[in-house]
């Protein structure tokens, strides 16, 4: 064996070392996992998120583990099917998997191009319909802005794949039905819309719908 070998062998062993614990109970008769996310909001300010996992056997706790909010390992408690322990709670896990697979389209498009074609899409769309959703647009003003050119139009079709990757995420990864899938997504939509146009924060100041205006964060 070469020095390069160990490159080029598959381990099971995981860059993060918290993927290596969580991993040894996976599949060990009766216990089960679940993820908990924890964010605070003091006034105006969101403290760091915390990943809480939950440790089961024959339906009791026997440990918890807590973790800084990381995509990766959130990815990996998707992947293998770990739901969060509510569906309030799976939707802000899932506001944060946006956050996360929107900085793409964010970072390509500019924020002035994907904030307006994010507003749009999700007009045009069917989570429009959704309380969920419609209860955070009406308080953010979109205004008139024209996206037709070729850089729209790519900008729409990433978006509109990052939402449906996550969309099959709770309905293949975690076993959701559609219903409650649809009902967690539209969550984590609103939930990303409220923070990323601080449409809570706005309130907070006492802004009043007549002084609306599209405030966007640069965490997308």
């Amino acid at each position: 064996m070469s020095d390069f070998d160990k490159y080029f062998i598959k381990s099971e062993i995981s860059y993060h070392p918290k993927l290596n614990f969580w991993r040894s109970h996976l599949g060990r008769d009766g216990v089960s996992l679940k993820i908990e996310i924890h964010r605070e909001r003091d006034g105006l300010i969101i403290k760091p998120t915390i990943m809480f996992m939950h440790f089961y056997e024959d339906g009791k706790e026997i440990h918890c583990d807590k973790e800084p909010w990381d995509p990766d390992l959130n990815h990996w408690c998707v992947e293998n099917a770990i739901r969060a322990k509510d569906p309030g709670n799976e939707a802000l896990r899932f506001s944060l998997a946006l956050r996360a697979a929107f900085k793409k389209p964010g970072g390509r498009f500019g924020d002035g191009i994907f904030n307006g074609v994010l507003l749009r899409t999700i007009a045009d769309g069917p989570f429009m319909r959704h309380k969920s959703v419609s209860d955070v647009m009406r308080h953010i003003h979109r205004g008139n802005p024209t996206f037709d050119g070729q850089a729209s139009g790519d900008c729409r079709e990433m978006i509109e794949i990052l939402i449906r990757d996550r969309a099959l995420e709770l309905l293949e990864n975690l076993r959701y039905d559609k219903d409650q899938a649809i009902d967690i997504l539209a969550g984590a939509l609103g939930e990303y819309l409220d923070q990323r146009f601080s449409v809570t924060g706005r309130r907070l100041l006492g802004f009043s719908g007549t002084n609306r205006r599209l405030l966007a964060t640069n965490d997308s």
